[in-house]
């Protein structure tokens, strides 16, 4: 209720705590909580006039199905509280039961970003696969590399440049054409080398050496 307290002062809204309490004359009832609690609080929504939707990237449109009009407002972004997005560059995929609850879900969408999308429950799940991969894998990484470099009295500002072309690069190229690296050039002695260096860390060795046998299998084979 904290957290809500917060959002319902920002945009001078009411906050409840219970679903009994839901105006049933509203015209959208967008879900945005954890995917495995989506569809406990679907089906324990009172019956309500206007569309219910939810903003999963994962889960599917027939858990909404108790609801008269329903539909999926998935914004493909990542999201951080207290830093502002663009979201006028965002892609919405919508999903809906009908035509009309399609319409009125992309008008809404198109209120907000220049990139709307009609996309179905199994395109959905494809894409919302691929971000996790070019997201939170990536990340990942990053993280890896900082803890690797604080170790050594390095700073990981020192990789924000590379990073931030690297991501520039992808805007206007295929990954497959920007690829680079000592994988990629089929250098296998600087990759035995980096190699040794990430003795003693394993999770950090184990995926250094798969992401490296990928590549080289693309590149060489």
């Amino acid at each position: 209720m904290d957290h809500a307290h917060n959002f319902a002062e920002n945009f001078e809204c009411a906050r409840i705590d219970k679903l009994e309490k839901i105006n049933p004359n509203a015209d959208l009832y967008l879900i945005a909580i954890p995917d495995g609690q989506i569809e406990d609080v679907a089906q324990a929504l009172p019956q309500v006039k206007g569309i219910v939707a939810h903003t999963s990237g994962h889960v599917s449109i027939n858990v909404l199905t108790l609801a008269k009009r329903f539909g999926v407002f998935y914004p493909l972004q990542t999201f951080t509280q207290n830093r502002e997005t663009d979201m006028t560059v965002v892609p919405f995929c919508i999903e809906a039961s009908d035509e009309q609850v399609l319409k009125s879900l992309m008008e809404v969408a198109a209120s907000i970003s220049r990139s709307v999308h009609h996309i179905n429950s199994r395109q959905r799940k494809f894409l919302h696969l691929a971000a996790v991969t070019v997201n939170n894998f990536s990340n990942h990484l990053y993280h890896l590399s900082e803890e690797f470099l604080e170790d050594r009295n390095l700073d990981f500002n020192l990789l924000k440049p590379l990073i931030l072309e690297s991501a520039k690069k992808v805007q206007e190229m295929s990954p497959t054409e920007v690829q680079t690296g000592p994988a990629r050039r089929g250098d296998g002695e600087t990759i035995e080398r980096n190699l040794e260096m990430l003795e003693g860390n394993e999770d950090f060795h184990d995926l250094y050496q798969l992401l490296s046998e990928q590549i080289m299998k693309k590149y060489h084979e």
